[in-house]
Parts: structure tokens; C-alpha cells; sequence
């Protein structure tokens, strides 16, 4: 009755079964990031091309329909679906913290000062990821008078480099290494102060606000991740000058010196995820856009 389809052009195949669908009539929906900043030229050409083809797009973010809809398409022909992970596991984790059933010892032993502030991120060590800029960023605190730990859950090859610039600045770093067992992750992010995520956030983001974690990384749109939109300024986190060390040292300290409170900030956290970014509203949205295409069609 209808075709989803991802919506990558660079796959040939994606252009010919969307081609044949059409010629049959039968809706093709595409489901991806879509657009993530303005394109020019060649790229912009191509892209609407491509997205042509289909006759409804599935888009993660609010912003993302905005710049497709300034690139000419039919505001009509694009759904947000925005994105998710598992909540309802989520929610399972922090219940069993909050009953005293799940034992973990907080990620503040890893540290020799544990009433320091801890910030995580779970993620790759990658260069894209900019964890240097999080290290400087410490060191700064420290000189500062605002000492905090770094918690880095997952393993890339930007590891044993950061753990030398930690050593050298004098940073409080504890690389934890891969972990895919939310029983263990959960209670990292449940009791962290801040995610902090110096290049792009992506799904980085919904797995915090699902543990009611506030989520800081850098403001230019252009170079984020559609799910950096569950992040409200203020409430659930905020946002940093790009590759700017100085001023992600500033951002971080002002949270520690003015956050609401913790009880507050898990509710906004938590009420964001359950709102919207999370596995029901997705299928939801998907589903009535299918059924509309098909009637339509």
C-alpha cells in the first residue's frame, strides 16, 4: 500500500524503487534527518530532486521541516517524527533506583573527590566528538575555583590521548570504557550533574533527558543533530559557543551556580521525553501519516 523508505540518496536503489512506486502510484514516504542546515547549489539540487520522489517526508525536527519548507516544499508533504530510545526501559531503571531495588554505587566513587560536580557524556571517543574541548574546558574550572569529574562512558581511538591531557592539565577523568547494559548506564546518567556534549548531540541527548539529566553542548544548529530541539535553555540544559573552551567553562559554571533544582530539572527532563521524544508519539505520527497517504493515494 505505501513504501517507507530511508532518505539517503546516495543509495541507488532508493531512486529506482521510488521511481517505479511513483509511476504505480503508490505513496513513498522517506523517513531521515532531511534538513539540517541551508544548501546551495549542486547539493540543493540534487537534494530536492531526490526528496521530490517521494510524496511525504518524515523528519526529525521542527527546524528540519522549517528548512525544508524555506527550500520550496509543501509544508503539507512533511511530518515531524522527531526520534527515541527506549523510555519505557527508562523508566523501569529509575524506578528500581528510586525503590532502592537496583544496587549500582554511584559514579561519584570513581573519583577520589567525589563531592565534586560530576559531568558524563555517553558516547564514542571520537575527534568529532570534541572531548578535548570538555578537558580544557575542566581545567579552566579548576583554575576557576569549580574542581569537577569527568566521567567518559564508551571507548574510540580518541582514548588514550585524552587520558594524556587529562594527566597533563590535571583533570579529574575517568574513561569507563564501552557499557551497553542500561541497568549499569542508567544509574551514571541518574546521578550526574550535567551530560555535557562538546560537539554535536544526538540520541547522546535523549538518553540523558530520559534519566532527568540536564544536557549542555554548543548552539550552532547548523553543525547539531536534530534531537539537540528537546534541549530548552534554561530548563533542561544549555548551550555553548562552538569550539569555544573559555566560554563552555562559563556555561557549566553558571548551571552549577543558578541550575533550578535537581527535583525540577529531572521533571522538566523527564515531562520533555514523555511529551514527545519517545517510541509511542513516534509510531503514532508515522502510522497517521501512512494511513493518510494511502487514503489519499
Amino acid at each position: 500500500d505505501a513504501l517507507v523508505m530511508l532518505a539517503d540518496p546516495h543509495f541507488a536503489s532508493t531512486w529506482i524503487a521510488a521511481l517505479c512506486a511513483k509511476l504505480r502510484r503508490t505513496p513513498v514516504l522517506f523517513w531521515g534527518h532531511g534538513w539540517l542546515r541551508k544548501e546551495h547549489g549542486i547539493q540543493r539540487a540534487i537534494r530536492r530532486l531526490y526528496y521530490a520522489l517521494s510524496t511525504r517526508f518524515l523528519t526529525y525536527s521542527e527546524r528540519g521541516k522549517d528548512l525544508g519548507v524555506a527550500a520550496g516544499h509543501a509544508p503539507h508533504a512533511i511530518t515531524v517524527v522527531y526520534n527515541s530510545l527506549d523510555v519505557a526501559r527508562a523508566d523501569a531503571v529509575i524506578a528500581a533506583i528510586e525503590a532502592g531495588a537496583l544496587t549500582n554505587e554511584r559514579p561519584q566513587q570513581y573519583f577520589a573527590d567525589h563531592l565534586r560536580p560530576l559531568l558524563i557524556c555517553t558516547a564514542r571517543l571520537t575527534a568529532k566528538c570534541r572531548f578535548d574541548l570538555l578537558i580544557t574546558a575542566a581545567a579552566l574550572l579548576g583554575q576557576r575555583g569549580t574542581p569537577v569529574n569527568l566521567l567518559l562512558v564508551g571507548d574510540g581511538p580518541e582514548r588514550e590521548g585524552l587520558a594524556r591531557q587529562a594527566a597533563d592539565l590535571g583533570v579529574a577523568l575517568h574513561l569507563f570504557g564501552s557499557c551497553h547494559d542500561e541497568e549499569v548506564v542508567g544509574p551514571l546518567l541518574y546521578y550526574a550533574d550535567i551530560t555535557v556534549s562538546p560537539g554535536k548531540v544526538g540520541l547522546t541527548a535523549m538518553h540523558s533527558l530520559m534519566y532527568g539529566t540536564p544536557v549542555i553542548t554548543h548552539g550552532d544548529l547548523n553543525a547539531q543533530m536534530p534531537e539537540v530541539e528537546a534541549i530548552e535553555a534554561g530548563k533542561t540544559g544549555a548551550f555553548f559557543q562552538r569550539d569555544e573552551a573559555q566560554d563552555l567553562a562559563e556555561v557549566i559554571e553558571q548551571w552549577l551556580r543558578a541550575t533550578p533544582p535537581r527535583s525540577q530539572v529531572r521533571s522538566f527532563a523527564r515531562d520533555t521525553i514523555h511529551a514527545k521524544w519517545n517510541p509511542q508519539v513516534q509510531a503514532s505520527i508515522i502510522e497517521a501519516a501512512i494511513l493518510d497517504e494511502v487514503q489519499h493515494g
